[in-house]
């Protein structure tokens, strides 16, 4: 299971789901890669795996490829190792290199996008024009009453619709802060129409938004500022 899950955030039960998956003897793998470790602990929540991609937030300087895997079971997690060795998914030293100097700087990282992350839903729930708003963080979001329990930070993606194709690309056009790029949990604030890749069933002026560790007062005025620039 991915939780949050990416790009919709909604948050799933994990203690519940693994209870559920235990009782009829399944294994439970949690994505844990939009919440961080610092954000959420899947293998304390009875998960029997917590994978990610490190190349995200943990790492958050987009230089690196990397992903990991942790679990609670010992001789499981040699069978993951043997698997690893075979197929040869195996990090360079450069690699890790890089995520080792990240990691010195995880929880500061984490911190700053975390409340900027927050201050930007907050300033986009009040705009007429944005609709489906979703951050975890919000107190009045679906997935916020599963989040408080289980989540100790609710992530740096935001995501909300914009009415019309048109309008959601020439908001990102306006944007001075945000590079309309993908990927997410980089220091520098990315955003992106989703539906322009098909994948996501999603709407044509869906927008997922990572928040990044600029000055909050600065977003949050280019991302009003889009919004009216964009407008018709």
């Amino acid at each position: 299971i991915e939780s949050p899950s990416n790009p919709g955030l909604d948050v799933c039960d994990i203690r519940r789901l693994a209870d559920a998956a235990h009782a009829r003897g399944a294994l439970v793998a949690v994505d844990n890669t939009l919440a961080t470790p610092l954000g959420q602990r899947p293998l304390e929540l009875g998960a029997d795996f917590s994978v990610a991609s490190g190349t995200k937030q943990l790492t958050g300087h987009g230089d690196v490829l990397l992903g990991y895997v942790a679990g609670r079971d010992a001789e499981a997690m040699a069978a993951v190792g043997r698997w690893r060795k075979i197929v040869g998914a195996i990090s360079g030293p450069m690699e890790a290199w890089l995520a080792h100097r990240s990691i010195a700087t995880l929880q500061l990282r984490v911190d700053r996008q975390n409340a900027t992350a927050l201050a930007v839903a907050e300033a986009l729930r009040q705009r007429p024009e944005v609709s489906g708003l979703r951050y975890p963080g919000l107190s009045d979001d679906p997935s916020h009453p599963v989040a408080a329990r289980q989540m100790r930070r609710y992530g740096c993606v935001v995501s909300f619709t914009l009415p019309t194709r048109a309008r959601a690309e020439r908001f990102l056009a306006a944007l001075r802060l945000v590079e309309d790029a993908t990927s997410f949990g980089g220091v520098r604030s990315t955003a992106e129409r989703r539906r322009r890749w098909g994948g996501d069933d999603v709407p044509e002026g869906f927008i997922r938004m990572s928040v990044g560790a600029e000055d909050p007062e600065d977003l949050v005025a280019d991302v009003l500022r889009a919004l009216d620039e964009s407008a018709e």
